[in-house]
């Protein structure tokens, strides 16, 4: 008898800890193929298995301010030494069908984002090995949970403060803020051993940056000094607070440098300003 698979009979784990308040998820998996010609064929003989066979991983949460401890991408990616860490994690994906387990797990990209008015949201795509299937572990009805939290977050006003105090640097305190996101991509290299098809870890290239931005509507002018060689740097800290003005979260980032100031303006709207900031990764 077929089984309708649900979104609400999906549970995502890493190293058997289940994350919760997940949106989506998406695995994919793609053989890596060398083509095999003959000589004087004008056609594809064979096709070779390449090492280095990989599954990729990616989710969306919503950020709450209870049981996930502010930010759990960031949370358990700490525990593992920051996102240059050659460590990995254990994903399994379990539904009422089956699980899907993909192991050697290394970050490729993370986002937070959150607006005025709007639920705080984060993203994480990860690679590692070879997707495996089984029926064993596959979730029953008893399985399901209600999670429980303080409330998801919704922030009432974002502040944005800086220490950059240089040519380049802003105030943001008379600025009507209206949203932000932090993000960072790193390229992962993977390393093998001769003789195995599966890498033995995946080292972070460096350089690696992160950036930065945030949006505002025009209420003064703005823009960035070029006259400086050196760009100016310093600590960026959104703030993001709840109904009573206090803090429920905040992201502090170090060593960020701006690089555009995008202005845009429509009929019958208003006109915002939009700053994006390069900060380095170093752990």
């Amino acid at each position: 008898m077929p089984i309708r698979v649900h979104s609400s009979d999906t549970q995502l784990f890493v190293n058997n800890q289940r994350i919760p308040a997940v949106t989506s998820t998406t695995v994919n998996s793609s053989k890596k193929l060398t083509d095999i010609q003959r000589l004087g064929a004008s056609h594809v003989v064979d096709r070779v298995l390449e090492s280095e066979q990989m599954s990729s991983l990616s989710y969306e949460v919503l950020l709450t301010t209870g049981a996930t401890g502010i930010d759990p991408i960031y949370s358990y990616q700490q525990m593992n030494s920051g996102f240059l860490s050659t460590g990995s994690f254990e994903f399994t994906l379990k539904d009422i069908a089956g699980v899907t387990t993909i192991s050697g797990a290394s970050l490729t990209s993370y986002e937070i984002n959150g607006s005025v008015g709007g639920l705080v949201r984060g993203s994480s795509s990860y690679e590692g090995d070879g997707a495996v299937f089984s029926t064993v572990g596959a979730l029953t009805p008893d399985d399901q949970s209600k999670d429980f939290f303080d409330g998801f977050f919704r922030p009432e006003d974002i502040e944005i403060t800086t220490t950059t105090n240089g040519d380049e640097g802003i105030e943001t305190a008379t600025l009507n803020i209206q949203d932000f996101t932090i993000s960072t991509s790193i390229t992962k290299r993977p390393v093998t051993r001769l003789g195995t098809r599966i890498p033995a870890f995946r080292y972070p290239e460096t350089p690696s940056q992160g950036e930065l931005s945030f949006s505002v509507l025009k209420t003064k002018v703005t823009g960035i000094n070029i006259a400086s060689l050196i760009c100016d740097s310093g600590v960026i800290k959104i703030d993001l607070k709840g109904p009573d003005n206090t803090s429920v979260m905040n992201f502090t980032t170090s060593g960020c440098c701006l690089e555009t100031v995008d202005e845009s303006a429509s009929l019958d709207d208003n006109t915002n300003v939009n700053f994006s900031y390069y900060f380095p990764i170093i752990k």
